[in-house]
C-alpha cells in the first residue's frame, strides 16, 4: 500500500503542499491560515494515516538560519572555490553552512542528508552522486528546500544551477580542431552518470568531425593518478593527437605524469573542463572551458533564501549558465 505524502493530502483538500507543510509542523496561525483549514489538513492527514519520513521530521518550527551543503570532494578545485563562493553569499545573508563531502559513495551521501536536516539546517544545497532523483524525491515531496548545483536531473522539479556542459565540451572539441588536431581523445572520469560527466561526453561525442575517431578513458574517481598513466600508456602508442579532460583533477594528473618523465605527449595538445591557476604557468600549456563558479554559488544561495521566504510564491528555477573558453 503506498504510504500517503504531502501531496496526496493537499490534493485531496485542493491546497498546496507548503500549506499543508506549515499546518503538520504547527506554522498555521504563525503563516495565517485559519483554524478550520488547519483542522481539515490534520484530520485528511489522520484519514490517510500519514506518517513523517526521515525528511519530514527535518521540517521544523522556526529558523536556525544554517545551510546544509553536500559535495563528492571539497579537495577538488571547483567544489572549493564553489563552497567558498556560497559561504560568501550565505554570510551576507546572515546564514552559516554545515559542509560536508560525500567522495562519490552514494550510501554516505545518503546519511549524510538524514544528519544534516535532524541538526534543523533550514535548507540544502547538494551536488548529488546519486544515480537516480528517485533518492531525493521525499525532499521534493515534502517541500524541503533544496538546490541542486552542477550535477542535476531531467524531470525533476527543484531549483537547479549548472552549466551549458555539452557546448562546453563541445567548444573545447572545436578548439582542438582548430589548431591542427586530427583525432582527440576524451579522458572522463567515474561516476559517468552523473549530468555533468556524461553531458561532457555527449558534448566531445557530438562535435567529433568522425564518429569511428571517438575514443574515451574512464578514469576511476578515486585512483586517478594511475588511471590516467595507464590511458597515457596506451595512448602513446596510438595516433590520437589531442586530449579533453572532463574536469581538473585529469589535467592534473597528466601534468605530474609530465613531472616525472612522460614523454609521450611533446606533440598532443590538451585542453581541460575547468580553469585553474596551475595551467597559466603549466608546461605544456593546457587551455581550458572556465565555468562561473562565483555566480552558481551566489544563485544557490539566492534562490534557496528567496524558497525560504517566499514559499507560496516561489517559482522552481532551472538555470543553466554559459561557459568560457581559455586559450593558452
Amino acid at each position: 500500500m503506498k504510504k500517503a505524502s504531502l501531496k496526496d493530502i493537499a490534493e485531496s483538500l485542493g491546497v498546496s503542499k507548503a500549506l499543508v507543510s506549515l499546518v503538520l509542523n504547527g506554522k498555521g496561525d504563525e503563516r495565517g491560515i485559519n483554524r478550520q483549514t488547519q483542522e481539515k489538513v490534520k484530520l485528511k492527514a489522520k484519514e490517510l494515516n500519514y506518517i513523517p519520513n526521515q525528511y519530514a521530521r527535518g521540517l521544523r518550527i522556526g529558523r536556525t538560519n544554517t545551510i546544509g551543503v553536500i559535495v563528492p570532494d571539497i579537495s577538488n578545485i571547483f567544489y572549493g572555490k564553489l563552497c567558498k563562493a556560497i559561504e560568501q553569499e550565505a554570510y551576507l545573508r546572515g546564514y552559516n553552512l554545515i559542509i560536508s563531502n560525500t567522495y562519490e559513495d552514494a550510501q554516505k551521501e545518503k546519511k549524510l542528508i538524514s544528519d544534516l536536516i535532524n541538526r534543523n539546517i533550514d535548507g540544502l544545497i547538494l551536488a548529488s552522486s546519486f544515480d537516480d532523483k528517485n533518492e531525493i524525491d521525499n525532499l521534493r515531496q515534502n517541500d524541503f528546500p533544496l538546490v541542486l548545483v552542477d550535477r542535476t536531473f531531467e524531470n525533476f522539479e527543484v531549483d537547479s544551477i549548472s552549466v551549458s556542459n555539452r557546448e562546453g565540451a563541445a567548444k573545447a572539441i572545436e578548439f582542438l580542431y582548430s589548431k591542427g588536431v586530427k583525432k582527440p581523445v576524451c579522458f572522463t572520469i567515474s561516476p559517468v552518470y552523473v549530468s555533468s560527466i556524461s553531458e561532457r561526453i555527449q558534448g566531445y561525442l557530438g562535435a567529433l568531425k568522425d564518429q569511428q575517431d571517438a575514443k574515451l578513458f574512464q578514469i576511476p574517481h578515486n585512483n586517478i593518478e594511475e588511471g590516467v598513466a595507464n590511458a597515457l600508456a596506451e595512448l602513446k602508442h596510438q595516433d590520437y593527437d589531442g586530449i579533453f579532460c572532463v574536469n581538473n583533477n585529469i589535467a592534473k594528473a597528466i601534468l605530474r605524469e609530465l613531472s616525472v618523465g612522460q614523454d609521450s605527449l611533446q606533440n598532443i595538445r590538451i585542453i581541460s573542463f575547468d580553469d585553474i591557476e596551475v595551467f597559466d604557468i603549466a608546461n605544456p600549456k593546457i587551455s581550458s572551458i572556465s565555468q562561473p563558479i562565483e555566480t552558481m554559488g551566489k544563485k544557490a544561495v539566492t534562490l534557496l533564501i528567496d524558497r525560504f521566504d517566499n514559499p507560496e510564491e516561489h517559482k522552481i528555477q532551472h538555470l543553466v549558465l554559459e561557459t568560457v573558453l581559455i586559450e593558452r
